[in-house]
């Protein structure tokens, strides 16, 4: 014991020798600084009197995990009492060292972290200000949207019929043009924050073919590719969990990006897959003119543009996609060099082990008693290829 005491005799932390019933056999000088107590008020008492009720079964578990398995330590977060009745957070980390002499007791090493534990209370609370403030800005946005649509219209509608009734010259007519032009910009503008400020983003569990969702956007995307002389190229693609609404979405927008931002050679576009554990990384790649290291990030905030008018958009589509993958868990980026093309990247969930027992008793009409086995799998349907 002597050279124990020696160890901790001036440690910062609390260190003490319970029982395996967890009676205090010694405790630190430091058990004054940290709790109040001089150590002999602690000796002779049981450890859990001083742990907060709430707190007490975590720590009795962890006390009787390193009992039934020797001698690897556990840690457990717990709220203990102070001499003067206020409570602190402390790590404690509990060792057994029974059969190891002179110590022969359960080691416990108490770290306040009092500090730690209000920053990361600090830190859930801005979490959740920052999501309540978001939302706010995406209830105003769609009010927004839906209010000026009206307005908009009956400024489109009287200005065609002043060009049809009216005498204008041509400086008229140009100008007319110039109002009709401004209200279908302003008109795609609200769409699009419409469309980002709808909510319903969770994640669903659906088990898709991800190249029946690629194929559904490419036929949505049929005359722009057959008009710019697209060439798309597919690499096999997995069956991934997500939803399906989402993904086609997703993939229109990067293929109507990589039309919108072409170079003067023939467009091609590559889209493959690589596993990454629980994800796939599924690429999308072109030879168009490329982006800056220093804007790739922006490009994917909302109403963020690089390019003036001469290139379509309001710089919602990317923003979008960048919504729609992170609520499903993902996480969505770009790797370009200017005039060397861009390869969009993003992550999607892949099919959890073992799922396709459950979709193989689907097909074969035993869903419900493989459910039953497999209760985790209930609720989670297959979206089959068409």
């Amino acid at each position: 014991m002597p050279s124990f005491k020696a160890l901790v005799e001036h440690s910062s932390d609390v260190i003490s020798l319970l029982s395996a019933k967890g009676e205090v056999l010694y405790a630190s000088p430091s058990s004054h600084k940290v709790f109040g107590y001089l150590p002999e008020e602690m000796i002779g008492q049981n450890a859990f009197e001083f742990v907060h009720p709430k707190d007490r079964f975590y720590s009795e578990a962890a006390l009787q995990e390193v009992l039934d398995k020797p001698p690897g330590p556990r840690q457990v977060e717990t709220r203990m009492r102070q001499k003067s009745g206020e409570w602190c957070w402390v790590e404690s980390t509990i060792s057994n060292l029974l059969d190891k002499p002179p110590v022969a007791a359960i080691v416990v090493n108490f770290r306040e972290i009092g500090v730690r534990k209000a920053q990361a209370e600090q830190s859930s609370r801005q979490t959740q200000d920052l999501a309540r403030a978001n939302a706010v800005l995406e209830d105003f946005a769609y009010s927004v949207a839906h209010d000026l649509k009206e307005p908009l219209r009956s400024i489109s509608m009287f200005t065609e019929i002043m060009v049809r009734e009216a005498q204008l010259d041509d400086r008229g007519h140009q100008h007319a043009h110039f109002i009709l032009d401004g209200v279908q910009r302003i008109s795609a503008l609200l769409e699009g924050l419409d469309t980002f400020a709808a909510r319903g983003f969770t994640s669903v569990s659906q088990r898709l073919d991800l190249s029946v969702v690629l194929a559904q956007a490419l036929q949505d995307l049929g005359h722009a590719i057959t008009s710019n002389s697209v060439n798309v190229t597919v690499g096999d693609l997995p069956c991934i969990v997500g939803n399906q609404n989402h993904l086609v979405r997703i993939f229109e927008n990067l293929i109507t990006n990589a039309i919108k931002y072409r170079s003067q050679a023939p467009l091609q576009i590559h889209i493959s897959a690589e596993q990454l554990g629980p994800q796939w990384l599924i690429r999308l790649r072109d030879n168009g003119i490329g982006i800056a290291p220093e804007n790739q990030e922006q490009i994917f905030g909302l109403l963020k543009r690089l390019h003036g008018p001469e290139i379509p958009g309001v710089g919602i589509g990317l923003a979008l996609c960048r919504k729609q993958i992170e609520a499903a868990g993902g996480t969505i980026w770009v790797e370009s060099e200017p005039g060397a093309g861009s390869t969009f990247c993003f992550t999607v969930p892949a099919v959890p082990e073992g799922h396709a027992e459950f979709f193989q008793a689907e097909e074969n009409g035993e869903k419900d008693q493989v459910q039953d086995a497999h209760p985790r799998w209930r609720g989670i349907r297959r979206v089959a290829a068409s």
